[in-house]
């Protein structure tokens, strides 16, 4: 940053110096600077700074205030906020491939994260599954496919802080290997979420003659592993799961709890439907006498297809 300030300086230097033999030389000195500048950024590893990378979302700004630099060429990076989970705390962004080839990126898992004090922080990648794993941290993106990911930060402080830098380093190969960025920076972490206590935690399963079901939930933990509409992975509250028949013919449906608000033995949640990708809104009802649930006032609030939903109001679970 003096470098860049000082490079300033030198152009109002410039300007007081008519003679061309002195203005040649404090020019060939400004750009000498600002190639010792560059080489400094690449030593340190701190890749390309907002609104310089030569990327398709260099330094663009979040609403939160947060700075988005991608210098990964022919990729769009779309900051979506950031999300608490039970042990961790995600940035979420999406990932798109824009060219009309499959584009393999290496070391998806290279990452850094400082806070605002300098103090160094874990990090870990999570990438959705609309994306071809390779094992080892290398992905295959294909064309024109959002690929929700996660950088998710460990052992950030529970009161709230800002991130100075979350940055993933990245390797493609085009005619040799090339080393990108794509950076996050002045992140706003908000307080960890109190912890709300709520009947809505553990196993409950049903059973009769060609049905069976298991019904998983972690309110407000959202930390079951679910799938969103578009078949990604994603964490989610709980998931419902009811099978009928048996055997060659049995016939499934696992939904994912997405959202969840509630008050004592009700909730009101949204879950999408295994079979259909619908989203569906029902009230769960837990009954402090025998522990079961039940499902009620269910409804469709955003249609993808035929409804073709198992979770019906006639289902008892029991722990």
């Amino acid at each position: 940053m003096k470098s860049k300030v000082f490079i300033s300086a030198l152009a109002v230097v410039i300007a007081c110096f008519p003679e061309p033999a002195e203005a040649q030389f404090f020019k060939k000195l400004g750009k000498a600077l600002e190639q010792v500048e560059k080489k400094v950024d690449k030593v340190l590893g701190t890749g390309a700074e907002a609104g310089t990378a030569e990327g398709d979302a260099a330094g663009t700004v979040a609403p939160d205030g947060t700075t988005v630099s991608n210098n990964l060429k022919g990729f769009a990076v779309d900051y979506k906020g950031v999300t608490w989970q039970e042990d961790f705390c995600g940035l979420d962004f999406v990932i798109t491939n824009k060219g009309d080839k499959t584009v393999r990126v290496y070391s998806f898992d290279k990452m850094k994260a400082f806070g605002a004090d300098g103090a160094e922080y874990a990090g870990r990648s999570i990438v959705g599954n609309a994306v071809t794993s390779l094992g080892n941290g290398d992905f295959d993106f294909e064309p024109g496919v959002p690929v929700k990911c996660v950088y998710a930060l460990f052992d950030v402080p529970g009161q709230g802080t800002k991130m100075s830098l979350c940055q993933l380093r990245l390797t493609t190969f085009d005619n040799g290997y090339h080393d990108s960025f794509v950076e996050f920076r002045n992140v706003p972490l908000p307080p960890r979420p109190a912890t709300v206590s709520t009947p809505f935690k553990g196993v409950w399963t049903l059973g009769g003659t060609n049905l069976e079901g298991k019904l998983i939930l972690d309110f407000p933990g959202k930390s079951v592993d679910g799938m969103d509409a578009l078949s990604n992975g994603i964490k989610c509250y709980g998931t419902v799961y009811v099978g009928y028949g048996s055997g060659a013919s049995l016939q499934v449906d696992e939904c994912s709890i997405i959202s969840w608000k509630g008050e004592g033995n009700k909730a009101t949640v949204e879950f999408v439907g295994g079979r259909d990708g619908n989203t569906y809104q029902a009230v769960m009802t837990y009954a402090p006498s025998d522990g079961t649930i039940s499902f009620s006032e269910i409804r469709i609030v955003r249609e993808e297809g035929m409804a073709e939903c198992f979770v019906s109001e006639d289902l008892v679970f029991e722990k």
